[in-house]
C-alpha cells in the first residue's frame, strides 16, 4: 500500500511541474514578445527624435552661419552666449524645428548648447566664426506595454546631434561681396559668359536677403555653365555642369542660364565668406621703382611689331600710378604697388610679361607679377589692346592673386568702376581681386569696388582664374571665357553634422 501511496504521490507533483514549466516559460515567452514590441517602438522613437535633433542642429548652424540668429525683430533669433531649453511653444529657430518634427509635447525636454571647437579635436573648424558648433540634445519618457509588467512602464529616449562652421579646401568660385547691394551682378548686351572646371558652384552672388534685395537686376545673354564642374581640368571637356547661387532675388535667372546635367541655379543661397580676407597686404616700399627704360622689338617679350614702343618697367612703389597711353608696357616679374592714380592700359594700349630677365630679388617669382592697388586709381585696361598677365604663385602668400585692391581703398562705383576687356585681348592667369572688407560695406553700403568686365565683336576675354569684387557687371557682344582652376584651393566656410 506504501508503495502504491508513493507512486501516486510522485505522479501528481509531476504534474504540478509541468504546469509550473508553462507558466514559466509563458512569462519567458510573454517578456520576449513585450521586449520585442516595446524595444522596436522605442527605437523607431530613437530614429525620430535623432531625425529631429539632426534636423534642429542643421537649422541653427545655418541660421548662425547666414547670420539670422541675430536678425532683430526677429522671433526665431536666438543667442550663442548660453545654452538654453526650449519651451513648449519657442519660435526660436532649433527648438521650432524640433517641435515641427513632434517634440514640443508636455514633457519633452531639448536642450540647446554651444560646445568649445575642442570637443570635435581634428575638425578644421572656421577661422572666421565666434561661434562654430550648436549642439541639440532631444529627451522623451515613452511608454512601455507588455514591458510593463515585468518591469518600469516607461523608457527614456535620448538623441543628440551636433553641427558646426567647418573650413574645407575648395576652388574659390566667382564671388560677389558685397552683402546688401541691389544689382550687384548683372549680364548686359550679347555677353555670352563660359566657365570651365572648378568648384560646384561656379557663382555666388552674395547680396541679400529676400524679400529686401533683387541682387540681380537686370540680365541678358547667356551664362553656360554646363561644363563648369570638378571633372572638368578647365578646358570644357569633360565638365557636366555647375551652380549659380544668389543669396536674394530673383528667384529665377534673368538671363539664359545653362548648368548642364548638375548645374543648377540656387536661390537662395547662403552667402560664403571672402577666403582671401586674410591675405596681408605687401608692405610699403621704401623707395620708388627705377624708372622704365626701353626696349627693342621682339627682346624680352615686346611684340616684334607693337603698335607703340615697348617700356621695360620694374617691380617697386608707382606714387603716380602706371599710364602706357603712350607705350607697351612690359612688367618684369615682381610686387607693383600702385600709391594713386591706378593702372591704365587702354587706347591700343598693350601689356605682358617680360621673358628672359632674372627672377625678381625680393620675392624669387620667375615669371608672375602682384599688381597692388591703393589711394585713388582704378584698374582700366584691355580697350583695344592686348593684355597677357600673370598673376603671384599659387604657393606664395598672395595666393594665386594677380589684382589686388587695398581693402580700406576709396570706392570705385559707376563711372569711376575698374574696368577690364573691350576691344582687343586681354589674357589673365591669375585672381581678380577687388573688394572692401565686409565691416566697411555694410557700414557704408556705398563704399564698394566694382568690376566691368566686358567685351566687343572680335575681341577674346579669357581669364584662368578667379573673380572675387564687391559687384560684377559682365557686358558687350563677345565671348567671355573663364577656366576654373580646380587645383587652387583656399578655405571656404560650409556647414557639416560633426560626430
Amino acid at each position: 500500500m506504501k508503495i502504491r501511496s508513493f507512486v501516486r504521490k510522485v505522479q501528481g507533483e509531476s504534474g504540478q511541474t509541468v504546469v509550473l514549466g508553462a507558466l514559466a516559460l509563458s512569462i519567458f515567452m510573454l517578456g520576449a514578445i513585450g521586449l520585442a514590441i516595446d524595444g522596436a517602438h522605442i527605437y523607431a522613437q530613437f530614429q525620430m527624435a535623432q531625425a529631429a535633433a539632426d534636423a534642429a542642429a542643421q537649422a541653427g548652424i545655418m541660421s548662425i552661419f547666414d547670420g539670422t540668429n541675430t536678425a532683430t525683430g526677429n522671433a526665431a533669433a536666438f543667442t550663442t552666449a548660453s545654452s538654453f531649453t526650449c519651451a513648449t511653444t519657442d519660435p526660436r529657430t532649433p527648438c521650432a524645428i524640433a517641435a515641427m518634427n513632434g517634440y514640443n509635447l508636455a514633457g519633452d525636454v531639448i536642450t540647446v548648447n554651444f560646445p568649445p571647437d575642442s570637443v570635435a579635436p581634428g575638425v578644421n573648424f572656421s577661422g572666421s566664426d565666434p561661434t562654430n558648433l550648436i549642439q541639440v540634445t532631444i529627451q522623451r519618457n515613452v511608454n512601455t506595454t507588455l514591458m510593463a509588467l515585468l518591469g518600469p512602464s516607461f523608457s527614456v529616449v535620448r538623441a543628440t546631434a551636433m553641427a558646426g562652421i567647418v573650413d574645407v579646401l575648395a576652388p574659390v568660385p566667382i564671388l560677389i561681396t558685397h552683402p546688401t547691394l541691389a544689382g550687384s551682378f548683372s549680364t548686359n548686351g550679347g555677353v555670352a559668359v563660359t566657365i570651365c572646371g572648378g568648384p560646384r558652384r561656379s557663382i555666388q552672388v552674395n547680396s541679400g536677403p529676400l524679400p529686401t534685395i533683387a541682387n540681380i537686376t537686370k540680365g541678358s545673354g547667356t551664362i553656360d555653365l554646363s561644363h563648369a564642374g570638378p571633372p572638368d581640368p578647365g578646358n570644357c571637356t569633360t565638365g557636366t555642369g555647375a551652380d549659380f547661387g544668389t543669396w536674394g532675388g530673383p528667384s529665377t535667372p534673368p538671363f539664359i542660364f545653362n548648368g548642364g546635367s548638375t548645374g543648377r541655379y540656387l536661390q537662395p543661397a547662403s552667402p560664403i565668406q571672402d577666403p582671401l580676407a586674410g591675405v596681408a597686404p605687401p608692405p610699403l616700399p621704401s623707395a620708388a621703382a627705377p624708372n622704365p627704360t626701353p626696349l627693342g622689338n621682339g627682346v624680352n617679350g615686346c611684340p616684334a611689331a607693337p603698335v607703340k614702343g615697348c617700356m621695360l618697367y620694374y617691380p617697386g612703389l608707382y606714387p603716380n600710378g602706371i599710364d602706357g597711353k603712350l607705350s607697351t608696357v612690359v612688367l618684369s616679374p615682381g610686387i607693383y604697388y600702385i600709391q594713386n592714380g591706378g593702372v591704365t592700359c587702354a587706347a591700343l594700349c598693350s601689356m605682358y610679361m617680360a621673358t628672359g630677365v632674372p627672377a625678381d630679388p625680393t620675392t624669387g617669382w620667375p615669371q608672375n607679377v602682384l599688381i597692388y592697388n591703393t589711394g585713388n586709381g582704378t584698374i582700366n585696361i584691355g580697350a583695344n589692346g592686348n593684355i597677357s598677365l600673370t598673376g603671384s604663385p599659387a604657393s606664395s602668400p598672395y595666393l594665386g592673386i594677380l589684382f589686388f585692391e587695398d581693402h580700406n581703398a576709396q570706392a570705385n562705383t559707376g563711372a569711376n568702376a575698374h574696368s577690364m576687356g573691350g576691344g582687343g585681348g586681354l589674357q589673365l592667369l591669375g585672381t581678380v581681386y577687388l573688394t572692401n572688407t565686409l565691416a566697411t560695406m555694410n557700414l557704408d553700403p556705398t563704399h564698394y569696388q566694382e568690376l566691368d568686365l566686358q567685351g566687343t565683336p572680335g575681341s577674346s576675354t579669357y581669364i584662368q582664374g578667379e573673380i572675387i569684387v564687391g559687384a560684377l557687371h559682365m557686358g558687350g557682344n563677345a565671348a567671355i571665357l573663364m577656366d576654373l582652376n580646380s587645383n587652387a584651393t583656399l578655405d571656404v566656410r560650409e556647414v557639416a553634422m560633426v560626430n
